[in-house]
């Protein structure tokens, strides 16, 4: 006898993908669904991100479906919260209330105030940094590959409110004084790590490819 196909009652669907966004916050998470288990439960799994564009306070962030950031799955039941379909569950250090979002790429914002790219931008070049809005499409927007080491020399461009645009890379914008040698030491240790042959870099390799897909649609869909 046939195996019955497993249709969850809201409709959601394998690759689906639920995201966290929450306002003001410095962080984002998002899940995609793997498996169906009866009308109400699905498996997710986390996944990782990019930063694509930044202004003095913002980064620009993008969900890489398929790019696991977690090896860890969990099943949890769909739930309806204000017309809204979303899943709640705890890890390690928080809980998590995202909701299904099957709109096209686009960007969400994380507030970084201290301690970060916008920061130590705003820091420097302030008379830059409060010209630019992510919001409404202004800001530093990568050109070759995503955002990730301060010390990078891939090329960005400024996009300025008023249309002009000049090109420029990462680390002529990260000379704050305010990062201190030791942390680029250590990030120095880890991207050295990360770009050694394995999985690491298999990763950087995978959300290469994906960014170069994305690059096209991204100024219009900004959240």
């Amino acid at each position: 006898m046939e195996k019955k196909k497993v249709e969850n009652r809201y409709g959601v669907q394998v690759g689906d993908i639920f995201s966290e966004n929450r306002l003001n916050c410095n962080n984002s998470f998002f899940c995609q669904v793997v498996a169906l288990h009866g009308e109400s439960k699905v498996e997710v799994r986390e996944i990782d991100k990019i930063c694509v564009a930044f202004d003095g306070y913002y980064k620009g962030i993008v969900p890489l479906p398929g790019i696991w950031q977690s090896h860890r799955t969990h099943i949890l039941t769909v739930q309806e919260w204000k017309g809204k379909l979303g899943l709640f569950f705890m890890d390690f250090w928080d809980g998590h209330l995202a909701y299904l979002d099957r709109s096209e790429t686009h960007m969400y914002m994380e507030l970084h105030e201290r301690d970060d790219i916008p920061f130590y931008f705003r820091d420097y070049y302030p008379e830059i940094a409060e010209q630019l809005d992510l919001k409404t499409g202004s800001g530093v927007y990568a050109l070759e590959r995503p955002f990730k080491w301060m010390d990078d020399d891939y090329r960005a461009v400024i996009r300025y409110p008023d249309g002009r645009e000049v090109e420029t890379v990462l680390r002529e914008l990260m000379r704050s004084d305010k990062i201190s040698q030791k942390w680029r030491a250590f990030e120095a240790e880890i991207r050295h790590i990360s770009e050694e042959p394995g999985p690491f870099q298999w990763w950087d390799e995978q959300k290469q490819i994906m960014f170069e897909g994305l690059k096209s649609s991204l100024n219009k869909n900004i959240r």
